[in-house]
Order: structure tokens, then C-alpha cells, then sequence
């Protein structure tokens, strides 16, 4: 894919009221989660972060994009949360996402990249329960392992107040979550989305081709297994054991693991190790022999894989800064005990 930026043209779009990444870009991250009707996406950053002019978002194969909805069709929402630079306070907004003409293509739209469009969506927002803002996404046919991708352009935030394409009262984006209903088909085998942000150089609205960096998200169902071993029978010690793991990710590290007994939620709960382990060291305290189901549910929340995730940059020298992957719940078979 061709990342080069039209620097010139974007330097003196007046894209929008948002923004959404950073100078040091350490704490970028993107995160994506679906179901089977629904899609979500989120980007968060810190509040020092520089805003990016350019933000691509690659669409693993497999997953496929409905467009053709007719102009002004509503798809999906967003929320997040806004710094307000001119007068230091955190703002936050609320909007829908709705279909553009991508026909004839709004100004900012075409100006962030050429055509040709598969969709327009346009994320229609209020910030601070006030202002309203217009954020353009394009959606374009990718190649490869890209089966589209998303693009976007911001305007700056930390430019002189009244300079051309300036974010209206310096607003920076620190948090964004985008949901789109019935527009994407998931996949089930684990994906991973890859995400390029080119930020502005400090304080000229001028686009900063040699700082953009990668983030990533894994998304992959979860699953946890469950065995259990008889350690003493005269005093009737058990050790109920398994391994929490995500797809495309491996053993799933701090998982919340809550045991259940004869299908009933128990006291018992612990975290699961670094490689996804962990263990119930239990004693049947009943004098006759009897028969027990054991079963585990494991919880992950959705969480930085950076030091594994970002192992292999997909287009080096670019570095990747990030990666995440999607929370999950996940139960495990029952095991029976006699003891």
C-alpha cells in the first residue's frame, strides 16, 4: 500500500474538530472487538500526545464491508473524549456514524486521500453536549492480506488560534470508540488489524512523514482447559488445574479463573499465570466418597500484547509502538471427580 502523504494539500486542510494520536506516540493504541452483528473499534492516546495528520486502518482478509446504504443511513455510533486545548478542560462527545455521498465525496474526504471510494462514513458528533463536528472516514479496496482500508485526516491542535485547518479550540482526541452495526462480517479464525498514524510535526500543522509508527490489535476467541488430578486419596486432596489461551495470542496472562462446583459458583477465584496457568489446591472434607463437577470460567480483559504483538513491524524501518488484544469470556468443560 502506498503511504506517502500528500504533504502540501494537507497542510491546509481544515479537517475537523478531533484528533487522535501522539508526538511520542508510545501511548497509542488500538483496540477491536466484534460480535456476530457488531463491530468496535477504539483509539486512545495520552493528553501530550501530537495529533496525527494521516491515520490508516487495514481490514484483515476475510472480514467483508457492507456499503451501498443509501446517503444520511445510520450505522453505527461513537463516543470518546475530547482536550480542549485553548481552554485546558477534557471534553466529551457523542455521534452517529452515517453514510456519505462517496459520489461526490466531501471537501475534507477528498482532500485526505484519492478515490476510489467503496464508502464514505461520515461520524457526525457533539461535543460537550454543544459544538457539532464532521469526521470523515474512506473506505477503500485493499490488496493482499488488506481486504480494505479505513482512512482518516485531522486537523492540528497545537497551531496559533485562527491558522488554516486548526482543530476548533485546539481539540485533541484522547479517547474514541467507533461501533458499526450489521456492516461488517466477522470472522471467526483469530485476525489481526494494523493500523499506520503519521502525526504532525510540533506547532506547524505540517504532516511528520518519518514519525509515523504502527499499532495493532489481535482479536481471537478465547478458551481455557480444565483437568483435574487426585493428589492424595486417604485425605482426599484434589488439584484442579489449566491454561487460559487466546487465539493468535497464546497463554493469556492475569485471567481472572472463578471455579464452579456441581455447576454453582464457589468462593474460589485466582489469577492465571504469565503463560495462562493456574491451579485449585482443594480437599474434600466429607467423610463418604462422593462425586463432584468441577468447571472454570475465565475472564480476560481486553490488554496490552506489545512485547509479543509488535515482535515483526509490518513495513519496516516503520516501528510498531503497540499491540492489543480483545477481552473474552470463556468456560471449560466439566470434570468429574470421585474421591
Amino acid at each position: 500500500m502506498n503511504r506517502t502523504l500528500r504533504l502540501a494539500t494537507l497542510a491546509t486542510v481544515a479537517v475537523v474538530s478531533l484528533a487522535v494520536a501522539g508526538n511520542a506516540f508510545a501511548t497509542q493504541q488500538l483496540f477491536v472487538s466484534q460480535t456476530s452483528s457488531a463491530l468496535t473499534f477504539k483509539a486512545q492516546q495520552a493528553q501530550g500526545d501530537q495529533q496525527p495528520a494521516h491515520i490508516t486502518i487495514d481490514v484483515p482478509t476475510g472480514y467483508q464491508i457492507t456499503t451501498g446504504q443509501a446517503v444520511g443511513t445510520k450505522i453505527g455510533t461513537t463516543t470518546g473524549d475530547v482536550f480542549a486545548r485553548d481552554v485546558g478542560i477534557p471534553l466529551p462527545f457523542t455521534g452517529d456514524v452515517i453514510v456519505a455521498d462517496s459520489s461526490h465525496p466531501p471537501l475534507f474526504a477528498a482532500l485526505c486521500g484519492p478515490g476510489p471510494y467503496l464508502a464514505i462514513w461520515n461520524l457526525h458528533i457533539v461535543i460537550g453536549g454543544a459544538a457539532t463536528s464532521d469526521l470523515y472516514f474512506n473506505v477503500k479496496k485493499g490488496a493482499g492480506a488488506v481486504a480494505y482500508t479505513l482512512e482518516t485526516c485531522l486537523g492540528p491542535s497545537d497551531t496559533p488560534p485562527g491558522s488554516p485547518g486548526r482543530s476548533p479550540s485546539g481539540a485533541q482526541l484522547l479517547d474514541a470508540t467507533l461501533t458499526l452495526n450489521n456492516v461488517f462480517t466477522t470472522i471467526a479464525s483469530p485476525a489481526a488489524w494494523t493500523s499506520f498514524w503519521t502525526p504532525y510535526a510540533t506547532g506547524t500543522g505540517v504532516p511528520n512523514v518519518a514519525g509515523t509508527v504502527e499499532a495493532r490489535a489481535f482479536v481471537g476467541d478465547g478458551a481455557v482447559s480444565l483437568k483435574a488430578k487426585v493428589l492424595n486419596k486417604k485425605k482426599k486432596i484434589v488439584r484442579i488445574s489449566g491454561v487460559v489461551t487466546q487465539a493468535g495470542v497464546g497463554g493469556v496472562n492475569a485471567a481472572t479463573v472463578k471455579l464452579l462446583i456441581n455447576s454453582k459458583t464457589s468462593r474460589f477465584s485466582k489469577l492465571s499465570g504469565a503463560n495462562g496457568a493456574f491451579a485449585f489446591g482443594l480437599q474434600n472434607t466429607a467423610k463418604k466418597v462422593t462425586t463432584t463437577f468441577f468447571q472454570v470460567v475465565a475472564t480476560a480483559i481486553a490488554r496490552d500484547v506489545t512485547a509479543t504483538g509488535c515482535a515483526n513491524p509490518t513495513a519496516p524501518p516503520i516501528p510498531c509502538v503497540s499491540a492489543t488484544a480483545n477481552g473474552f469470556t470463556a468456560r471449560s468443560t466439566k470434570v468429574k471427580v470421585k474421591v
